[in-house]
């Protein structure tokens, strides 16, 4: 008879590692690749916000495969990080890599943006495609220096279990104990404040920025009546950077929700007196840890519904060239085979209002001549 405590650590395994958890990297990986496909585009390319979103879905794909890998796999009991050291410090130093590097550019997006809407003309100097592209490799150089220590402090080691026979687990090395005390401190304290509250704090401020200066741009260009005097090329890109914008706003507003539940918990548990992870525990780790990685899977589909330049540009992809005339098939098949249903219905519903009442002289009459 399986204990309360089986069955939340089956929870957290099979519904929310196995089955959630997959569907995550599915659509995350999907996802990921057809925005790297669209923002490759040269119509995209131009502008300096699209750079950024153009690494920041490769940085999502590095999630989620470290995301499969990590916490997917091994409930499938196929261990990879465990096959070699060289595999579990690589994997490690990827793993944090990547995370630290979609929170940054979503951070420099967001006052590559904020600096367009306060500073229209003088951000031209800074907001540009050879800028973004600088920024980026700091971006990478800089936590790749601080995140370096990861490849000599991660190991794979030999865990003894009781019931049964010994495990591999890639963890810190635990000598010396120095190191050890220095990665509890970089783990907490340290990751948060650099990944979660910096990037936070930040794009909350360039959101409120960029959602107040919007506002107040369209009250004045509908009060005005300036926009009916724009020639097609000024709306087109006032309309790109606008799409831009919101596409921005949906991905930020994504990594306050999704991310914050995480770090709260991670604060609570680092401060918490009782450092056993009870399987209470275990299961809500295992549900915060899929929203915040949930973060990183659904960029793309926050591009498809609030970007219309985005959506074009997908459709424009050879894949989906390739494949939209089937899909149209499909849906067109499905919408005459639903008509000729209903068409059907209603025919047999007049057809029944049309019989009844001739049955129903019928029958009188049988009854009145007998």
């Amino acid at each position: 008879m399986t204990s309360d405590n089986d069955i939340y650590r089956w929870y957290a395994d099979v519904i929310v590692y196995r089955i959630f958890g997959l569907s995550i990297a599915c659509l995350g990986i999907i996802g990921g690749t057809l925005s790297l496909l669209v923002f490759r585009r040269k119509t995209l390319r131009k502008k300096s916000c699209s750079i950024y979103f153009l690494f920041l879905a490769l940085a999502d794909l590095l999630c989620m495969i470290c995301w499969l890998v990590h916490f997917v796999l091994p409930t499938y009991d196929i261990h990879l990080i465990t096959i070699s050291n060289v595999f579990c410090k690589t994997f490690v130093f990827a793993m944090y890599l990547a995370f630290d590097l979609a929170n940054y550019l979503l951070t420099v997006c967001s006052i590559d943006r904020a600096a367009i809407v306060l500073f229209p003309i003088k951000s031209r100097q800074f907001c540009h495609r050879r800028m973004a592209y600088t920024i980026t490799c700091v971006l990478v150089l800089i936590h790749t220096l601080f995140n370096g220590h990861l490849l000599y402090g991660f190991v794979v080691l030999s865990a003894i279990s009781e019931s049964g026979p010994s495990t591999r687990i890639c963890m810190q090395r635990m000598v010396p104990e120095g190191y050890q005390k220095f990665f509890a401190v970089y783990d907490s304290y340290v990751d948060v404040i650099r990944t979660n509250v910096i990037p936070f704090i930040i794009m909350s401020i360039c959101n409120i920025i960029i959602i107040n200066r919007v506002c107040r741009s369209n009250s004045l260009r509908n009060f005005n009546g300036k926009s009916r005097n724009r020639n097609g090329k000024s709306k087109r890109k006032y309309e790109k950077d606008r799409q831009l914008t919101l596409m921005l706003l949906g991905s930020s507003i994504a990594f306050l929700v999704l991310t914050l539940p995480t770090e709260i918990n991670d604060i609570i548990r680092s401060h918490s007196s009782n450092q056993l992870v009870t399987e209470k525990a275990y299961l809500l780790t295992a549900v915060l840890l899929s929203l915040a990685h949930l973060n990183y899977a659904v960029h793309f589909y926050i591009y498809t519904l609030t970007g219309e330049v985005f959506r074009q540009q997908l459709m424009k992809l050879w894949l989906i060239k390739a494949l939209w005339p089937l899909l149209s098939k499909i849906f067109r098949c499905k919408q005459t085979s639903k008509a000729v249903s209903n068409e059907t219905s209603n025919i047999t519903q007049n057809y029944r209002l049309d019989i009844l009442p001739t049955l129903s002289k019928y029958n009188e009459n049988s009854v009145s001549e007998f």
